[in-house]
C-alpha cells in the first residue's frame, strides 16, 4: 500500500496549475516534480536532497501536503531526520491547517514515518497537531456563528402587505442571509443578497443573481460557510449593483429538480419586493451547473430576466429542455474554455453552432486556456467583470 501521504503529494504535484493564485517559479515545481519522482521510484534519500534545495529559497512556499511528503523522504534517511522534524515542526505552525483529524489519524500509523516514532518528539507533535486542529476548529464554528448572527441580522422584513410601495426601506450594506419558504415542501432555501455601500431606496440598484457551481457534489446547503464571500462573483459585479447568491444541494438544486428552479424566481420575486431594484429585471447566470441552468432560463423561462451569462456550462440543458430560441431576444453571452476537461470544447462549440440561427443573440466567447474552473484562475473575475458591462449597459 503507498504510505498515506505520499499519495496525497502525488495528487498535489498531478493537479498544481501554473495558473493558481500560489504558483511558483520553474525551479521550485521541476524540484518538487523531481522530488516526487524519486519518492515514486523508492529513492528517498535523494528526494529528501531535492526536497531541500526546493525549500532553500523559503520553504513557506510548499503546501501541507509536500511539507509532508519532504518528512516521509527525510524520515526515511537516518542522516537526514533532522530535516524531518524541521519539515513537521513547520507544519504543526502553519495556519490554517488544510488537513482533517482523520488524516493525522494516518499520519500517525504512515509507515514512512515509522523511524521517527520511536522519538519522545513524536508523541508532542502529534498532540500539538491535535491540538491545533481543536483550536481551528473551534474557530471555524465560532465564524460560523458570527455569520450567521450577523447576515441575518441584516434581513430585512417582509412587505407588510401588497399595499406597500415595494422596495422602499433603508438598508445596511453588506451581506444578508434570507430563507426562502418552498411551497407545499419542509425545504426552507437559503440565499444571499450583497447590498452595495451606498445603497439607497430612492435609487434602483441593478441586480445580478448567479447560480453556483458543485451542486451534484453538494450534500447540503453551505450558507453557514463564510467563505462564501470569496466567491468571484462578488468582485466581479458591479460595485452598485445588487448581488443574489442563492444556495443549492443535490437534493434541491438547479440540475434536475423543476422546484428548484422554481424557487430561483420566487427569491428574485422577494428580493424584489424588500429592495428597490432596476425596473429592466436582474441578469441571471452562473458557473457549471449554475451556467447550464442559467441557460435553462434563456431558453424556458426568459420573461423575468433582462440578460444571461454561463460560465462553463454542459453543452445540453438540465430537465430535457431543447434550447429553442435561446435568450428569445435578450442577450445571452457564455464563456468556456479551449481546454475544459468537463465539458470537450468540440462539443460545446457543436452545440452552439446547431442552434446558432435559432438563437443570434447567444454568443460564445472561447477562451484560449483556463480549464472547466477558469473563474477561479487570477483572469477569472475580469472575464466575469467584462461579460456583466456588457449585460447590465
Amino acid at each position: 500500500m503507498k504510505p498515506f501521504f505520499l499519495s496525497l503529494l502525488t495528487a498535489a504535484l498531478l493537479t498544481w496549475n501554473p495558473n493558481s493564485a500560489r504558483a511558483q517559479s520553474p525551479d521550485f515545481n521541476s524540484l518538487m516534480e523531481q522530488g516526487g519522482a524519486q519518492l515514486q521510484a523508492q529513492n528517498p534519500c535523494g528526494a529528501a536532497a531535492t526536497f531541500e534545495q526546493a525549500f532553500a529559497a523559503d520553504s513557506t512556499r510548499a503546501n501541507e501536503f509536500e511539507l509532508f511528503g519532504a518528512a516521509t523522504a527525510a524520515a526515511a534517511c537516518p542522516a537526514q531526520q533532522a530535516l524531518a522534524w524541521r519539515w513537521l515542526g513547520q507544519l504543526s505552525r502553519r495556519r490554517p491547517l488544510r488537513v482533517t483529524p482523520s488524516d493525522l489519524d494516518n499520519v500517525s500509523r504512515d509507515p514512512s514515518l515509522a523511524p521517527l516514532t520511536t522519538d519522545a518528539a513524536w508523541p508532542r507533535w502529534l498532540a500539538a497537531m491535535r491540538q491545533a486542529l481543536a483550536e481551528q476548529a473551534a474557530a471555524a464554528k465560532l465564524a460560523q456563528t458570527r455569520w450567521l448572527r450577523d447576515t441575518q441580522a441584516r434581513a430585512l422584513p417582509a412587505p407588510a402587505s401588497a399595499s406597500r410601495k415595494r422596495g422602499r426601506a433603508a438598508a445596511e450594506p453588506g451581506f444578508a442571509l434570507y430563507f426562502s419558504t418552498v411551497p407545499n415542501d419542509t425545504v426552507r432555501v437559503p440565499y444571499l443578497v450583497r447590498v452595495p455601500v451606498g445603497y439607497t431606496p430612492g435609487q434602483p440598484a441593478p441586480v445580478v443573481v448567479y447560480l453556483h457551481g458543485g451542486v451534484v457534489n453538494t450534500s447540503a446547503f453551505r450558507h453557514s460557510d463564510p467563505d462564501v464571500v470569496e466567491e468571484p462573483i462578488f468582485e466581479a459585479a458591479p460595485a452598485n449593483a445588487l448581488v443574489v447568491y442563492p444556495f443549492a444541494r443535490q437534493s434541491f438544486g438547479w440540475v434536475a429538480q423543476p422546484a428548484a428552479f422554481a424557487q430561483v424566481e420566487a427569491i428574485v420575486r422577494e428580493v424584489q419586493a424588500r429592495y428597490r431594484t432596476d425596473p429592466r429585471g436582474p441578469v441571471l447566470g452562473g458557473m457549471s451547473n449554475g451556467g447550464s441552468a442559467a441557460l435553462w432560463f434563456a431558453s424556458q423561462r426568459p420573461d423575468a430576466f433582462r440578460g444571461f451569462y454561463a460560465l462553463s456550462p454542459a453543452p445540453t440543458l438540465p430537465l430535457g429542455a431543447g434550447v429553442g430560441r435561446l435568450g428569445q431576444g435578450k442577450p445571452c453571452l457564455q464563456v468556456s474554455a479551449q481546454d475544459d476537461t468537463l465539458y470537450p470544447f468540440a462539443t460545446v462549440q457543436a452545440a452552439h453552432a446547431a442552434h446558432r440561427a435559432q438563437a443570434p443573440q447567444w454568443e460564445l466567447q472561447a477562451l484560449p486556456e483556463g480549464g472547466h474552473g477558469f473563474l477561479y484562475r487570477p483572469t477569472g473575475p475580469e472575464i466575469l467583470r467584462q461579460t456583466l458591462t456588457r449585460l447590465l449597459k
